[in-house]
């Protein structure tokens, strides 16, 4: 059997992995060789548990070879676990077992396995099943970085449709230098949805997705027409405000504070509610502020919100003086 030969705009040799986990049977040890023989980097585990690893990296995953060991309740649940992690939807999974896997292969598959081999056929005939679905899912991975690659060129969020950092950035600085040619103040506010990480935990990745994209829905109706608003990364969002100052800034943060806690997201189990920390800070006229330091100030704002007991609203500096009230205490 021939390795198979990258074409230009594949994945990487590097990059194409195929994960091969509980390798008892003999011929999937053997398929594994072949399949390490044809330019796959293939990493072998001990169990099933290793596709729902939070340190085992998705990306350049092309392939999953599980050998089927009888514990059925077990094999479906590690196999929706799965299929539920971002990245993993478009990744193959092949079966291979004996008579005991046919009699459950429907429930496997609607798990989210796509192929069933038996473990009594030939190295080289299960091989030449296996080795056109990695080369189909290797093209497919390749096609999906290319497009992500455009989206964060064109400057899109994927999740969101929002723009991303790379254009946040650019934005920030075009309207910070405008602001400071035509004297006008400038704000920063960075959101972030508290506790998010339990979201992921008891919903699930795929709700986890939902509650960002409908949280920047919310964020992005609730801003001014020439406003600009972006997703940073994970659960937090980026929102500049033209021509504001502190306390317009403190006011556009309360009212879209107001409209993300009273909205339901929607939950694995139903309808679930989530609350938001709001860091703001502000460039007044005259004042030569870089667009680093701004973001920065309004984070600082967001950590100490946070330590103060999230789904708060926070302005930076904090209180310089008894009697300086740089933050709202009613907005928290």
């Amino acid at each position: 059997m021939e390795p198979h030969t990258l074409r230009q705009g594949e994945v990487s040799h590097l990059e194409r992995s195929v994960l091969v986990a509980r390798p008892l049977w003999p011929a999937l040890n053997q398929v594994a060789g072949l399949i390490g023989e044809s330019g796959y980097r293939v990493e072998n585990a001990a169990c099933w548990s290793r596709l729902v690893d939070p340190d085992f990296p998705l990306d350049g995953l092309v392939g999953v070879l599980l050998g089927e060991y009888g514990n059925t309740e077990e094999e479906i649940s590690l196999l929706h676990r799965f299929r539920a992690r971002r990245g993993a939807s478009g990744v193959p999974v092949v079966l291979m077992g004996g008579r005991n896997a046919r009699q459950k292969e429907g429930a496997l598959r609607e798990a989210g396995a796509d192929l069933l081999l038996m473990a009594d056929e030939a190295a080289g005939t299960l091989a030449n099943h296996v080795l056109p679905i990695l080369r189909l899912s290797a093209m497919y991975r390749s096609l999906e970085l290319r497009t992500r690659d455009l989206r964060d060129r064109a400057g899109v969020d994927d999740l969101t449709g929002l723009p991303n950092r790379r254009q946040f950035t650019n934005d920030l600085q075009r309207n910070l230098e405008m602001a400071r040619r035509i004297g006008r103040p400038l704000s920063c506010i960075i959101v972030d949805i508290d506790d998010f990480r339990n979201v992921n935990e008891r919903h699930g990745q795929p709700a986890g997705d939902a509650v960002i994209r409908q949280f920047g829905e919310t964020l992005d109706r609730g801003r001014r027409a020439y406003d600009a608003m972006a997703r940073l990364g994970g659960d937090e969002f980026a929102w500049i405000l033209v021509d504001a100052d502190r306390e317009q800034a403190l006011n556009a943060a309360q009212r879209v504070q107001r409209l993300l806690t009273q909205r339901a997201y929607d939950g694995e189990g139903g309808p679930m509610t989530v609350t938001a920390t709001f860091g703001v800070a502000s460039a007044g006229p005259g004042v030569d502020l870089s667009a680093d330091t701004l973001v920065g100030n309004a984070d600082r704002a967001l950590y100490w919100g946070k330590e103060s007991g999230k789904n708060v609203i926070r302005f930076y500096p904090p209180k310089r003086a008894v009697n300086d009230d740089t933050y709202h205490p009613h907005l928290s």
